[in-house]
């Protein structure tokens, strides 16, 4: 099963921190191929003439393609040039192929008036002209461009993002510091780099942590770049698979204070992360020793050498690994790819389930927790403030390019020392009311939203805050 994800690796007009590209979601059944059917291949590019991609064994190939006999299927001349179609010859003639009169009828091959007439063939308002492109009559907002913020939210401070910025993660604050993951294609290098401090963004001048293990670099590597950066203000944490049985992959660990105690951890299929008190969360097939299937993994960074563990067992319904968001007051949402509904799903866990689970080595059961009343798909998550916010929308046919709806929020209420959490109604935060411009990537900073955009105007980062009154 197909779900979109960020990207990382080439830029936001390549397939970095965007979500025009489709993905495998990392499930028990084929995650990490470069293909399951032939419009995964779409990626290769266009094919050399006389030839297409195919999805084979689950690789990319090139195959031919047949050519058409031109003068039977598509001879223009033959099916509209009225001496054609009179020739005695041509129309009651079974071999069309080897018909005189259909080959050789100067009125078939000749007749400007089919096949130069100017204003049919080459008319440049027909083909060009702008007013048939919506976006390009659009009004763009600085900051959202055509998306449209709705009540009780305000947009804060914007920044330029760097065209090969990746996906994007923010320290705790109260200064909040950006890294971001920069990936040249599939065999890389693939590397984290600072952004800055907020607002004050710029991609760093020298790399920080390659992402990749030792053994998982070079020319002949090939990798798939999971899409999160998390940080807990000492540690910053990355992720990539590989193809393969169970499809092997790592976290990267990155030491802020101390590069040289940066590690790598084994993590089949490792898709999404999240970071609670203590330790990360990490949604995916296993994580060092530890293996039981597709699950949430926890690695406890609060001791030394790290710690691993399952602290949460998914709904027997899983058919993929989902998004993982956490909020500031300590609630999990756990996402998984359900195979009843064929939707991405969240529910949220209680902050004191999560603690007995990391203090016990008891997973938590991610069923018994509320549901998020999503409505719809979704692509993307993160924690905004004491709630989530999710990234709606679905793939809309002939294409099935992601098309989105509109960015949500839903607030979280815990009780009873943390045991037991409401989930609120569903609240708008940006909705879409066309796809010229496009959320490209959302993380937290602090208690508000960090969106990234993408539009004609270029690629940029929005703060997004709660109305004081709301607050």
């Amino acid at each position: 099963m197909k779900t979109e994800r960020m990207m990382t690796g080439r830029g936001l007009q390549g397939f970095a921190w965007v979500l025009t590209t489709l993905a495998m979601a990392l499930t028990s059944t084929g995650c990490g191929d470069e293909c399951v059917d032939d419009f995964d291949c779409r990626d290769k590019g266009a094919a050399p003439a006389g030839q297409s991609y195919i999805c084979a064994e689950n690789k990319c190939e090139l195959t031919s393609v047949p050519v058409p006999d031109a003068g039977t299927s598509t001879d223009a001349g033959t099916s509209t040039d009225a001496g054609t179609t009179t020739d005695a010859g041509t129309s009651t003639d079974a071999g069309t192929g080897s018909d005189a009169g259909t080959t050789t009828d100067a009125g078939t091959e000749t007749d400007a008036g089919t096949t130069t007439d100017a204003g049919t063939e080459t008319d440049a308002g027909t083909e060009a002209d702008a007013g048939t492109d919506p976006c390009e009559a659009a009004t763009y907002d600085p900051k959202l461009g055509t998306l449209q913020l709705q009540s009780g939210f305000v947009a804060g401070e914007a920044a330029s993002l760097p065209a090969a910025a990746g996906p994007v993660g923010v320290t705790p604050g109260p200064t909040y510091s950006l890294y971001t993951v920069v990936s040249d294609g599939y065999s890389g290098p693939h590397a984290l780099y600072s952004l800055g401090t907020w607002p004050q963004v710029s991609l760093g001048t020298a790399p920080l942590f390659d992402v990749a293990a030792p053994a998982d670099r070079g020319p002949s590597a090939s990798l798939f770049l999971s899409p999160f950066v998390e940080t807990d203000g000492q540690r910053v944490l990355t992720g990539y698979t590989k193809s393969g049985a169970g499809f092997p992959g790592s976290v990267g660990v990155y030491d802020v204070s101390t590069p040289s105690s940066s590690t790598y951890v084994s993590a089949p299929s490792n898709f999404s992360a999240g970071v609670v008190q203590g330790a990360f969360l990490i949604n995916g097939g296993g994580l060092d020793t530890v293996s039981a299937g597709l699950a949430v993994y926890a690695l406890k960074t609060d001791s030394s050498p790290f710690t691993s563990l399952k602290v949460g067992t998914l709904p027997p319904e899983t058919g993929g690994s989902g998004f993982t968001a956490v909020s500031t007051n300590g609630v999990a949402m756990i996402g998984y790819f359900s195979d009843d509904t064929f939707l991405n799903e969240g529910r949220a866990v209680a902050p004191a389930a999560i603690t007995e689970a990391l203090r016990s080595g008891t997973p938590f059961a991610v069923a018994d927790a509320p549901a998020l009343d999503v409505g719809s798909n979704f692509v993307a998550a993160s924690g905004h403030g004491e709630g989530v916010s999710v990234l709606r929308g679905d793939y809309v046919p002939p294409d099935y390019n992601f098309a989105g709806t509109d960015v949500s929020r839903f607030a979280f209420t815990v009780a009873g020392a943390g045991e037991t959490v409401t989930v609120g109604a569903r609240q708008p935060v940006l909705v879409y009311v066309d796809q010229c411009t496009s959320v490209t990537g959302m993380t937290a900073i602090g208690s508000d939203l960090l969106v990234g955009v993408d539009d004609k105007n270029g690629a940029r980062l929005v703060r997004i805050q709660q109305a004081p009154q709301l607050r």
